[in-house]
Parts: structure tokens; C-alpha cells; sequence
């Protein structure tokens, strides 16, 4: 019997590991954000883009030829979610440069950065919710002390 949403264990797992992987570079960004500042810290955003684009590539459909990761609503789903988050990086990245080239003190520039990432997990947590894989995650948030 096919579960309720269409998805399988293993596409379940293959669409959790996206939603997990943007949790680690967030709490990366959050880190390299305190200790080394906004400048640094994008890079942890346009690694995942990086990451993103190679890992939908590898999401494309395939030919008979080669096995499949997961069932082809699982692949086509993870491709969509990888081409959001790397827009997403792209677009975060490009307001965390603008802030550092803002007026805003550096407290200022730290704190719009951080509500930026949280806006990215707090996305992330909703695409989980909405495909129905939240049982497949843990809650994640993000830590730093000042």
C-alpha cells in the first residue's frame, strides 16, 4: 500500500537530507557570523548554493541505464527544493553583502543577518511540515552566544 502523501521511506529520507543539510549551514552561517563576522559567514550560503545546483543535477532525470535515488514525485520534489534553496542563497547572500556595506554598526548588521538565516529555517520547517516528513527530522535551531 502507497503511503497517504506518495512518498516512500526512502523518498522521505532523500527530501529530509535536503532539509537537514540547509539546518547544518545555517547554524555554520550562525557560528562563523559571531566569531568571524557577516563577511565570512556568506560563504556558508554559497557553499549550499554550490551544493544545491550539483546535488539537483544529480536529482535529473536519469536513463534506465543508471538506479534511481527515490521514486520520480521524490526526485522532482527534491529538485524543486534544491533550485529554492539555492535561490534563496543567492538572494540572502546578496542582502547579507549589502548590509555590510550599509550604515548599520556591526550589532545592527549581525542581527539583520541572523533574522535572515531564521527566516531561511523557518522556511525549511514549513517545506517539511508541508511534505509530510517532519516524523523523518528533528526540530533544529540555532545557537550562539554573544
Amino acid at each position: 500500500m502507497a503511503p497517504a502523501n506518495g512518498l516512500g521511506p526512502s523518498d522521505r529520507k532523500l527530501l529530509a537530507g535536503i532539509i537537514h543539510q540547509v539546518w547544518r549551514t545555517c547554524q555554520a552561517f550562525v557560528s562563523i557570523l559571531m566569531e568571524r563576522g557577516p563577511e565570512e559567514a556568506a560563504g556558508a550560503l554559497d557553499d549550499l548554493a554550490r551544493w544545491s545546483a550539483a546535488r539537483r543535477r544529480a536529482l535529473a532525470p536519469r536513463s534506465t541505464r543508471r538506479p534511481r535515488v527515490a521514486a520520480p514525485p521524490a526526485q522532482r520534489i527534491g529538485r524543486e527544493l534544491l533550485d529554492d534553496v539555492e535561490t534563496f542563497c543567492l538572494a540572502a547572500g546578496a542582502m547579507v553583502a549589502r548590509l555590510t556595506s550599509s550604515s548599520l554598526d556591526s550589532a545592527e548588521v549581525e542581527e539583520e543577518a541572523l533574522s535572515i538565516v531564521e527566516g531561511f529555517l523557518a522556511w525549511t520547517n514549513l517545506m517539511a511540515a508541508q511534505l509530510g516528513i517532519t516524523r523523518s527530522l528533528k526540530p533544529q535551531t540555532l545557537w550562539f552566544e554573544r
